[in-house]
């Protein structure tokens, strides 16, 4: 998707920054109350510090802006009852998402602090998905990438209202686009039940979404990781993709190739380890350190992500929160 239809342009923008400028003391201190941390309370503050999303100037500055305040107080109140309904400390140390294309369903698992295991928060429906079941291979297939990413910048300027950017193309991506093929990006999760492609939930949706991944930036997680899979894996649900897509027998390779992670994450509910060997599979190494372990290749655990060589357009990058101009 071209990143200028995710760029929100609106001539009161500017205004509401500057009502919104210097007012980061207000909204800390009213986080801080709804966590039950007023300023007296230094015991339960000096207790709790390491998750306040309140002291981290990442979660401040998005609160800066209109849209994403919006959010955080239409669903503060929400947010806290989905965690007392499910017995989970808020906030979430980590969180994670798992999207089925066939079922149209993205997961939102995560971690309370202190324990080692993510938990089912909730699920959204996916109201638009572009393209059909298989991986991205290009720029202008339509197509939602599968596998494993995670979203490297929040976009608060979007034209479907909020937006999570994933991290493709990844490293799988990169060595099987080889030979000059442009293989495309701007891959977002957002809100307004359309899709150019990308996926979408409805704007309450994304409005939960953003904020939890806002809250889980903000106590330390670098990555949040998204699995991509085109339906649930158990052994049954696998052949019968790869009957139905017969005739495509590379897709279904792949497919077999996303299963370990997949049971992976179904047996212990903690993050995988994923690389990639050098023709493009991937491969399940245990347990990761922690959710914000990227997905290298598996010769050298340090590459970073990025584009590759062969790319005629390289993408501006940002880093996590800034404003992407188009």
């Amino acid at each position: 998707m071209r990143l200028p239809r995710h760029i929100w342009r609106n001539s009161a923008y500017g205004a509401a920054l500057l009502l919104l400028a210097g007012t980061g003391n207000r909204v800390e201190g009213q986080l801080a109350r709804e966590l039950g941390l007023l300023p007296s309370d230094t015991a339960a503050a000096a207790a709790r510090t390491a998750l306040l999303p309140t002291q981290s100037a990442f979660a401040l500055n998005q609160l800066r802006n209109p849209r994403v305040l919006e959010a955080r107080i239409a669903t503060r109140f929400r947010i806290k009852q989905l965690f007392d309904e499910r017995g989970i400390r808020y906030p979430a140390a980590e969180v994670f998402i798992r999207i089925f294309k066939r079922e149209r369903s993205l997961e939102l698992w995560v971690r309370p602090d202190g324990d080692a295991s993510f938990q089912l928060l909730r699920s959204y429906d996916i109201c638009a998905l572009a393209g059909e079941l298989g991986p991205k291979r290009r720029q202008g297939d339509s197509q939602v990438p599968e596998g494993f990413y995670a979203i490297d910048f929040f976009n608060p300027e979007s034209d479907y209202h909020l937006s999570l950017h994933l991290d493709y193309p990844n490293v799988r991506d990169r060595i099987g686009g080889q030979g000059g093929i442009s293989l495309g990006g701007e891959i977002y999760i957002h809100g307004g039940c359309s899709s150019d492609g990308c996926l979408a939930v409805t704007d309450e949706g994304i409005k939960e979404l953003y904020w939890i991944a806002v809250e889980a930036r903000a106590v330390g997680q670098e990555r949040i990781p998204v699995h991509i899979f085109p339906a649930r894996l158990e052994a049954d649900d696998l052949q019968r993709l790869q009957r139905a897509f017969a005739d495509e027998p590379d897709l279904g390779a792949f497919w077999a190739t996303l299963k370990p992670g997949y049971d992976f994450f179904e047996q212990n509910h903690r993050m995988p380890a994923v690389k990639v060997d050098g023709i493009g599979n991937y491969v399940v190494t245990g347990p990761a350190e922690n959710a914000s372990e990227p997905v290298t290749a598996l010769s050298d655990p340090s590459a970073p992500l990025g584009r590759p060589a062969s790319a005629t357009a390289p993408k501006r990058r940002a880093p996590l929160g800034t404003r992407i101009g188009g």
